[in-house]
């Protein structure tokens, strides 16, 4: 039982280490989250638990501070709280591609004092939308349980880094955590805008089978075709047209809408790309500069 026995000994040294820099989120009536001190004076949390804006109270260690919003994001279950005078460091971070499934991690929360629930890496998955609407490219799947609370709280890996955040909104029963990659993607953004910019094109549009000749030509079976175009957005300013057939985006195959979506989370503000559109039978290419979606 020595190894049980040293493994017993690892976990409660982790949870010491990193008690720090994980902290109590009270911005809901009597339901508490998890927050983690992110940098100087920042706590990141999960979008969720901020209902009441104008009273936000950030604590740990006995002591307690007021915080304000200083972004957030419906899409990724993030938020990204300011405080005022938060001294405490924040955790160490570790790369999720080295994470592999069977790995060991500890869900963490603190809603009252430090809590604890140790699982695996149960899965990888790929792009998924929560029952809320939320959208993300990758989670991390473990079976540490989240208790009440734990939203917005770390993920752990064998060593105490941070390698996600969890969140009760991408599982409903299964733990599911936001990849550390993209929670500070999304806290950049945050910090620096207030909000997530995503590309927009003002257009929609559904799959279509291209004819034989096409299909020879470009090498693939679908596109899109453009059912309706906002007035005034970015695709209608571009001269894209309805009844056009989406087949490119800056040389890669368009055939399904999640295809395109994919394209556009890659796409900056502003930016102008190539769209190759099918137009009475004939390939040609539109310059799009992308707007930027409201939320």
């Amino acid at each position: 039982m020595a190894a049980l026995s040293d493994l017993s000994r690892d976990i409660a040294g982790i949870l010491e280490r990193a008690a720090v820099g994980i902290v109590r989120v009270d911005a809901r009536r009597g339901r508490p989250a998890t927050g983690i001190v992110w940098g100087n004076n920042l706590v990141l949390t999960a979008e969720h638990v901020i209902e009441h804006d104008d009273a936000i109270q950030v604590s740990a260690g006995g002591t307690a501070v007021k915080a304000s919003v200083a972004g957030r994001d419906p899409g990724t279950d993030l938020a990204l709280l300011k405080t005022d005078g938060l001294t405490a460091a924040p955790l160490a971070r570790a790369a999720s591609a080295e994470v592999r499934i069977g790995h060991l991690v500890l869900a963490v929360g603190r809603t009252s004092e430090l809590q604890v629930t140790l699982g695996i890496v149960s899965g990888l998955s790929g792009a998924f939308r929560s029952w809320r609407g939320g959208e993300t490219e990758r989670l991390i799947q473990t079976t540490a349980e989240l208790l009440p609370g734990f939203s917005g709280g770390p993920l752990l890996d064998g060593d105490g880094r941070v390698i996600g955040i969890n969140s009760w909104n991408f599982g409903r029963g299964v733990t599911r955590a936001i990849p550390i990659e993209t929670a500070a993607t999304v806290a950049e953004n945050l910090q620096t805008h207030g909000r997530i910019r995503r590309a927009y094109l003002g257009l929609g549009a559904q799959p279509v089978r291209l004819g034989e000749a096409l299909r020879s030509q470009l090498g693939q079976e679908s596109g899109l075709l453009v059912v309706t175009v906002e007035a005034g957005g970015p695709a209608a300013k571009a001269g894209l047209m309805q009844g056009d057939t989406l087949v490119k985006v800056d040389g890669d195959p368009v055939r399904q809408l999640d295809e395109l979506f994919g394209k556009l989370r890659g796409l900056d503000v502003g930016s102008t790309h190539r769209f190759g559109v099918v137009r009475g039978g004939e390939l040609k290419d539109v310059s799009v500069s992308v707007g930027e979606r409201s939320s």
